[in-house]
């Protein structure tokens, strides 16, 4: 349910680009004091860029708890996701809530090139996956005195398989200690400005037929 060995976390906190998503705990003091050390251990850790999958390149984290407006001067934006972040329903009480139990990493490439499909300039990022890391301990400290099993996994499909899956957790996910205890992700998909995007576009194709005629003139 959590990660805590010190030795994972300084690799989690090392790596180029890395997130990692785990089940929301509660906020007993002894709780809030785990927490504190884990966030200590990553907080200069890089995390992962958003871009790197087309499923969640458009979201945007809530502004003043709505989704954002964009037009067309909004800025673009580049997210990087924290190393660690939180998914599911906080326990209360003793009432048991259903938790983040898978134990996987998903190991690969994170590209870039500088051209999109067309063959225009674009900064375009992507991420390809090599290897699955499936394991029974759950990244925690006490884990590495029990009897484990792990194991690395290469086949295309299950690749396939396991990138949609976390994608899917990191698109639900929320930041490490969110206020909220229930299951509301923190990026959402922002609203358009379609009036002002059909503005934009028929300026921009009169001044492209301004452009031609010029041309046609000379």
């Amino acid at each position: 349910m959590w990660v805590d060995d010190p030795e994972l976390l300084q690799r989690i906190a090392e790596f180029p680009s890395a997130c990692v998503v785990v089940s929301k705990q509660p906020r007993s003091k002894r709780h809030v004091e785990r927490l504190r050390k884990v966030a200590e251990a990553v907080k200069d850790a890089a995390g992962f860029p958003v871009r790197a999958f087309s499923e969640l390149e458009d979201l945007r984290f809530y502004q003043g708890g709505k989704a954002p407006l964009l037009g067309p001067g909004s800025p673009q934006e580049y997210i990087r996701l924290p190393a660690l972040r939180t998914l599911g329903y906080r326990k209360v009480g003793e009432h048991l809530v259903p938790i983040l139990h898978t134990k996987m990493m998903l190991l690969g490439e994170l590209w870039w090139h500088g051209e999109d499909g067309l063959g225009g300039v674009a900064d375009v990022t992507g991420f390809t996956p090599h290897r699955l890391w499936l394991s029974s301990a759950n990244g925690t400290e006490s884990s590495r005195r029990s009897l484990e099993f792990g194991l690395w996994l290469e086949d295309a499909g299950l690749l396939k398989a396991a990138r949609r899956f976390l994608v899917e957790v990191l698109a639900h996910s929320q930041e490490l200690d969110p206020d909220s205890d229930g299951l509301e992700p923190d990026l959402v998909v922002p609203d358009y400005d379609d009036e002002a995007m059909w503005e934009a576009m028929v300026a921009l194709a009169d001044y492209d037929a301004d452009e031609h005629d010029s041309e046609d003139d000379a």
